[in-house]
């Protein structure tokens, strides 16, 4: 069986969000939040260009993938997208076996003790 390549997503650059932009992101959803789908006061609450896909989790930085949202429900997405990019970082090192075991194997080679084939046990 052939081996697959492993394609990394990695975390996408983020493009300066400019006024023509940021009004683009607006009138394409008409100031619709895109989290909780209410509407957004322009005028009276404040508001944030909301990447519906996180860039550190795969997203583009395109128009598609951006949408007006209230600032305290993009606050509560971001702290969801952050807790995920941390697992899938923490199962990506146990994947590939970079992670540092948490209980070593007695009298292997990080262990501080040897075992010798007599059985006695040496300092290393």
């Amino acid at each position: 069986m052939p081996f697959s390549e492993i394609e990394d997503v990695g975390t996408t650059a983020r493009r300066k969000l400019t006024p023509r932009r940021r009004l683009q992101v607006w009138e394409k959803t008409s100031g619709t939040c895109v989290l909780c789908e209410r509407r957004i006061d322009g005028v009276r609450e404040r508001w944030i260009v909301e990447h519906i896909r996180a860039l550190e989790l795969g997203g583009e930085d395109d128009l598609a993938n951006m949408g007006p949202a209230h600032e305290a429900c993009a606050l509560v997405k971001t702290r969801n997208d952050h807790r995920q990019t941390a697992q899938a970082k923490r199962q990506k090192i146990q994947h590939i076996g970079a992670g540092i075991s948490k209980r070593p194997l007695p009298f292997g080679k990080t262990s501080p003790w040897k075992r010798k084939l007599s059985g006695e046990i040496i300092p290393r």
